[in-house]
Parts: structure tokens; sequence; C-alpha cells
């Protein structure tokens, strides 16, 4: 599992965006979006540069946690 920071979500919907931008992503077997942490544990083996991207290019500036 790979917990990855998530910033500009406001509500639900920026969620659903969020998830929408990762749909597809080869590798990646299930993403938890939490709202109030900002935060998404992702698991899977896929390529968290393309995750990461794919978030940032949605609106949503995402980097790994430390």
């Amino acid at each position: 599992m790979t917990e990855i920071n998530i910033s500009n979500m406001k509500c639900n919907g920026c969620v659903a965006n969020a998830q929408k931008a990762l749909e597809g992503l080869p590798g990646l077997e299930s993403a938890e979006i939490n709202l109030q942490q900002a935060n998404a544990v992702l698991s899977g083996d896929f390529d968290l540069n393309e995750a990461l991207t794919r978030l940032t290019d949605a609106g949503y500036p995402a980097e790994k946690s430390d």
C-alpha cells in the first residue's frame, strides 16, 4: 500500500473526481480516498508517478506521503 497526500479536495464531488482520475490506471487494485485527511491509500502494482500525474492534472496536486 502507498499513502499519498492530495490537495484541493473540498467536497465529496472532489473525491469522486479524484477517484475518476485514477480509474483505469494499470495495476491499481484499490484507491481509498479520505476527504478529511486529504489523502489516499493506493494498493496494487501501479506506476506511482502516473497516479500522481493523473491526480495533479485533474486539479488535485498529489505527492507521496513521508
